[in-house]
């Protein structure tokens, strides 16, 4: 065979070759197949040597307390793809201020949480950008997206402080930030359809192959379910978990998986989309002088009233607008001064719900259309699962205190909580879906000791924590510190929890019930009278996990871990910051608080 000069591939025989012709034209078949096979080969190799495609690379950074902001980073990285962007995704704790100002387009994604903070794992790179050593962003663009609820005070507050902080450093803003409510998912597309297109024009043109982007960590599995097609779970059992003499009513909830495919982790949670109770709305209609029968119209649909107030809209606690509007309505002194006070306004109105607003304010005198357009979508109550799917398969538990109160001779109860509780019989479906929680998980280290600290309803993922560990067989240590009111009425999984101490699976069990004494004792106390063990364990690897209220029983925990960290490591302040730093970077100091 000859090479001729426009690189085709000719079969050559020799007159002389001593064939016969019916072996010469099978010789010609045979050699014509291996110039093909050898020409596609060639061409292979061609391509193979040609430079690698070329992509604008953007990074996205997300804070998130629950999943939402990690959930729209990916949604994010995905839609780039279409504008010739190259995503590359890290949750805040995973780069350093350094590395993030040499994105030259960066996407930030954060929620709120709490009183106006940082979600966890954005907080260590929150102080590093925040800091006067913070270098120039001056070569880079870059759009946020803020996540919160107009519920809260300082609402977006952490979106805001990022859009704030990076143009003070120089950035140039692409697209305006969007601040969301709980409803999020319409104006996050719209942000991302404003953010992508603009930011893949910014910039110097520098490019990278695909070859060298970052490579993204494995991801949990995709729930098959989502808030707008969710999964319908049949309750299987209710069981009250307190005395019939506690003070509070908290309930062990079990819902059939059967047949959906739905996964979950140890440590995700549960959303449930909830309906009002019949009382409840009736109070509403008649505090609006309306009738369960007539229609109106919300997000462009024409329903029953009864219908709207029962299922789409969230008509217990007052929205914010709500309470401006009856404010300039009724020109109310009390509340008209505590406008610009949230937290004024917060202690001024605490406890009461939209009822009881509407009646001690009637001159606002509001119609059923106006309410409609004040208040706010009923949201999903997303609860700590209690339950490993490798110990109970198809199936998901929750535990879950009922919220019921008496205020102005009127009895309140928590939409979710007495939903589940008082309105869900047993084999009937109950609305809902998952939420991953990616850093509120068990150590992949089999043989890591772990600490976790859950009072109350906070021993919920705990418990899933423990079956999930007797399930893999893991080999660590486990050490929990869980409290309440009173051991009598109020210890929560007693049985349970005094079993897996005798079997050997619970190592340490630190119980500390508040009202037993005549001096109040909680986890925070237990955990300063273990102080130097507990360090020792942090020493050898321990992660220590964090549930429950936030406001109080979360800060009054941290700051005890760091008096304990202070004491037993003799370190000076700074040195204990760092200590703490360490800990949260390595994701051995998590949270999952509400």
């Amino acid at each position: 065979m000859t090479h001729s000069n426009n690189t085709q591939l000719v079969p050559y025989l020799p007159e002389n070759m001593p064939f016969n012709d019916d072996q010469k034209q099978w010789l010609g078949g045979f050699l014509a197949g291996l110039h093909s096979r050898l020409l596609i080969k060639e061409e292979t190799v061609a391509q193979s040597v040609q430079p690698a495609m070329h992509i604008k690379p953007l990074t996205i950074i997300y804070g998130s307390q629950t999943g939402n902001a990690e959930n729209l980073a990916e949604e994010a990285a995905q839609m780039a793809k279409n504008h010739g962007l190259l995503a590359s995704v890290f949750d805040m704790d995973d780069i350093s201020v350094a590395q993030l100002s040499e994105a030259e387009r960066l996407l930030v994604i954060t929620s709120t949480y709490g009183d106006g903070e940082m979600p966890d794992n954005a907080q260590l790179l929150w102080d590093e950008i925040s800091a006067e050593s913070a270098p120039s962003f001056a070569s880079t663009y870059f759009s946020v997206l803020a996540l919160g609820d107009t519920n809260y005070d300082d609402f977006c507050i952490a979106g805001i402080q990022w859009d704030e902080r990076l143009e003070q450093l120089g950035a140039t803003r692409v697209a305006q930030r969007i601040d969301c409510d709980v409803t999020y998912e319409a104006p996050a597309e719209q942000w991302m359809a404003e953010a992508l297109p603009t930011i893949a024009q910014k910039g110097s043109g520098s490019e990278l192959p695909s070859a060298q982007s970052s490579e993204q960590k494995p991801k949990k599995h995709k729930a098959k379910f989502n808030k707008e097609s969710p999964l319908q779970a049949q309750l299987l059992t209710k069981t009250r978990l307190t005395d019939e003499y506690s003070s509070k009513e908290t309930i062990h909830y079990e819902l059939s998986l059967m047949g959906s495919g739905e996964q979950y982790d140890a440590g995700d949670a549960l959303n449930i989309i909830a309906h009002n109770s019949t009382a409840l709305v009736n109070d509403l209609l008649s505090a609006l002088n309306a009738r369960a029968e007539q229609h109106e119209t919300y997000n462009g649909k024409t329903d029953q009233l009864e219908y709207i107030f029962t299922e789409l809209l969230e008509i217990r606690q007052p929205s914010k607008d709500l309470i401006h509007e009856i404010a300039r309505q009724s020109s109310c002194p009390e509340l008209l001064s505590r406008l610009g006070d949230n937290q004024a306004m917060s202690d001024y109105l605490w406890g009461v719900d939209t009822v009881q607003l509407l009646k001690r304010y009637p001159d606002s005198a509001l119609s059923p259309t106006q309410f409609i357009q004040l208040a706010k979508p009923m949201a999903p109550r997303a609860y700590s699962i209690s339950s490993s799917l490798k110990k109970h398969p198809d199936q998901v538990h929750l535990t879950i205190a009922s919220v019921r109160y008496t205020q102005d001779e009127r009895q309140h109860n928590g939409v979710c909580s007495t939903y589940l509780a008082d309105l869900v019989e047993i084999g009937e479906p109950v609305t809902c879906y998952f939420s991953a929680n990616k850093h509120f998980s068990v150590p992949n280290d089999l043989a890591a000791p772990i600490i976790m600290i859950g009072p109350g309803t906070g021993i919920a993922p705990f418990r899933a924590f423990l079956e999930e560990r007797e399930a893999t067989q893991a080999t660590g240590d486990n050490w929990l510190f869980f409290g309440d009111r009173n051991a009598t009425t109020d210890y929560l999984y007693e049985q349970e929890l005094t079993q897996m101490h005798q079997d050997g699976l619970l190592t340490r069990l630190d119980l500390a019930f508040s009202r037993d004494q005549a001096e109040k004792i909680y986890v925070q106390d237990k955990m300063l009278a273990q102080g130097e063990t507990l360090f020792n364990w942090l020493e050898q690897g321990a992660y220590l996990y964090v549930c429950g209220d936030a406001y109080k029983m979360a800060k009054d925990v941290d700051t005890t871990l760091q008096s304990i960290i202070q004491q037993y490591g003799q370190y000076d302040e700074s040195q204990t910051q760092e200590y703490m730093a360490n800990l949260k970077k390595q994701k051995r100091y998590v949270r999952d608080v509400y």
